[in-house]
């Protein structure tokens, strides 16, 4: 089973580990209440090892949180597998990458 890990630093969340099926439910429920409050404005990808479309997804959910309570996020230190994904499913204006 992948794993990943998150942690809040200011208004930062740096995400670690594997984002795939098996790990992006767990890491939603875990990050979920963080967009309730003060939404992170940025997520530091860069300690990700793998992703999947799974992972994707997960980025494009945080968006739809953030944006609900009208915060914009910004995703830096994409890995080039996720970058590949995003390009390949026409997600680079809704992903928001520094």
């Amino acid at each position: 089973m992948a794993s990943a890990q998150v942690s809040r630093d200011g208004d930062t969340l740096r995400v670690r580990g594997e984002l795939d099926f098996d790990s992006v439910a767990d890491l939603w429920e875990a990050t979920e209440a963080l967009f309730a409050g003060a939404a992170p404005l940025r997520i530091d990808l860069s300690g990700v090892k793998r992703s999947n479309s799974a992972g994707v997804a997960l980025l494009a959910q945080w968006v739809c949180q953030a944006r609900r309570h009208r915060r914009e996020l910004l995703f830096v230190g994409i890995p080039a597998q996720m970058r590949a994904i995003i390009r390949v499913a026409d997600l680079e204006t809704v992903l928001p990458a520094a």
